[in-house]
């Protein structure tokens, strides 16, 4: 199976998306700017004609942005979806900010939910917006802190998670790591590409 997986959209659709082959797209949050360029999602339901389109709202996305990615069907957020081998388990928003933004949500609340939807899963794709805590993905350089998600990271050394896409930070564009689990923030510049034969991931800057 090829995944390909984008994130912080933030309104914008890359021309290059739609030249993109893939049995399944993820999207991992920030698909709008607060409700502006709403008009992406229809783009994205475009997509689905030809491979699966598995989409999260981020901290970003209004109540609006969410009501138009279900009426497409789009949705995952909180959700699980078997396509093949693998399950597909979804988890939007993000963990608090300083900024108080439309979708956030408390850490306990995160893993309680996540817990229950995994259940008895394996083979697990978690489609996150907030990246995982102390990895690559959730680092801010220039304050020298990590800001990602306690509860995600701790469901993923729990659960039998083979991929964590996410975003939220745009500046940690990275590749890493959590025992077996690859993580991956694409950032708004690059999406990413995995094999799940060959077990291999790769960024791809936009053209």
């Amino acid at each position: 199976m090829r995944i390909v997986g984008i994130t912080d959209l933030h309104g914008r659709f890359p021309k290059s998306i739609k030249e993109i082959s893939a049995d399944v797209l993820v999207v991992s949050g920030d698909i709008t700017h607060f409700g502006k360029g709403i008009e992406v999602i229809e783009d994205l339901a475009e997509l689905s004609d030809n491979m699966e389109v598995l989409c999260v709202p981020g901290n970003c996305d209004t109540e609006e942005v969410i009501d138009e990615l279900n009426s497409y069907n789009l949705n995952i957020d909180r959700k699980v979806k078997k396509i093949g081998e693998i399950n597909f388990v979804g988890f939007g928003g993000s963990n608090r900010t300083p900024f108080n933004t439309v979708y956030e949500w408390d850490e306990e609340e995160c893993y309680n939910i996540l817990k229950r939807i995994m259940k008895g899963l394996k083979n697990i794709c978690l489609i996150t917006h907030a990246p995982p805590y102390n990895t690559m993905a959730d680092y801010i350089l220039d304050k020298d802190i990590h800001v990602g998600s306690k509860s995600i990271r701790r469901v993923i050394e729990e659960e039998d998670v083979i991929l964590n896409a996410c975003g939220h930070i745009h500046e940690a564009r990275c590749i890493d790591k959590i025992g077996k689990t690859i993580i991956v923030n694409p950032s708004p510049k690059s999406y990413f590409i995995y094999d799940t034969k060959k077990e291999i991931v790769v960024l791809e800057d936009y053209i």
